[in-house]
């Protein structure tokens, strides 16, 4: 995934004006060649500043003189992330002609049809897509996310089965199962998948916060805390984990201990209560308003 246009400003420690200035400079100017318009619209979208993009991703299709299947993507991309649904599919769909055989236009197709609700669509087209690319994994991922949005779950898990064949090592993919799995209420299952994902990633913090709604649904009280003490520990800064630790302390009895962390669990911004909500809501602990 590119990275966005706050995410430049930190890891370069550059002030938004000065980054601002780059990106002024370089609106109107044309590539002198395909591939500089192509890169040039790759940035812009990066960015997100799609119409720039757009305009680029056009130069580059006059530039390139050819039918060239990768900037139609491309500029289908830029059409999809400015909500222009129609020029997007059409994109794809000329991509699609020009491929053939390939895979990626039915997945930006697939991806406008579940944006309109027509999941029978997309998981149909993303079926065709592994069917020419049975060895990608994010292609299978792609389907078991339809089938899990289209309300299908144990399809989901069939579909995500086939990525983790495909790509054993993919921590992501054991994740993505995991938290299927607790959604489905399979918590043990979950834990194994869970662990598999912690195995690979163990610098992810939100895993461990998922692995202890697991530990919690089995009754296994202290690894939950455990979990989220972990996690705290890879992000100190999230108060998140305190205000988690503070409830699941209450709920165990454990006052003297939950009002350790009352100061840092005050600093949750609403997101983070709403992240709170919801995890508690998946370990099954009402809100405070519901009490």
């Amino acid at each position: 995934m590119n990275p966005s246009y706050q995410q430049i400003v930190d890891l370069f420690e550059l002030c938004a004006p000065e980054l601002a200035s780059v990106r002024t400079a370089r609106k109107g100017r044309i590539g002198s060649t395909a591939d500089e318009s192509l890169e040039m619209g790759r940035l812009a979208l990066g960015e997100g500043d799609f119409e720039e993009a757009i305009r680029h991703f056009r130069e580059a299709i006059v530039q390139r003189g050819i039918d060239d299947p990768a900037i139609e993507l491309d500029l289908g991309a830029a059409y999809e992330y400015g909500d222009m649904e129609n020029q997007a599919q059409r994109q794809y769909a000329r991509a699609l002609e020009l491929e053939l055989q390939g895979a990626e236009p039915l997945v930006g197709l697939a991806d406008l049809s579940k944006r309109s609700g027509q999941f029978r669509e997309a998981i149909s087209r993303l079926e065709e897509a592994v069917r020419l690319e049975p060895a990608n994994p994010h292609i299978r991922i792609k389907l078991a996310d339809a089938h899990r949005e289209a309300g299908e779950r144990k399809r989901a898990l069939a579909a995500a089965r086939g990525a983790l064949i495909v790509k054993p090592d993919d921590s992501f993919v054991h994740f993505w199962i995991g938290d299927l799995l607790l959604e489905m209420g399979r918590y043990e299952d979950a834990l194994e998948s869970l662990r598999a994902a912690i195995e690979l990633s163990p610098g992810d913090d939100y895993l461990f916060q998922r692995a202890a709604v697991a530990f919690w649904r089995v009754g296994r009280f202290d690894d939950a805390l455990k979990a989220v003490r972990l996690a705290s520990d890879l992000d100190p800064d999230k108060h998140l984990y305190y205000g988690l630790l503070n409830r699941l302390l209450t709920e165990l009895g454990r006052a003297d201990e939950a009002r350790l962390e009352e100061e840092r669990a005050s600093k949750m911004d609403r997101y983070d209560r709403s992240v709170l909500d919801k995890t508690l809501a998946d370990m099954g602990i009402g809100s405070k308003a519901e009490r």
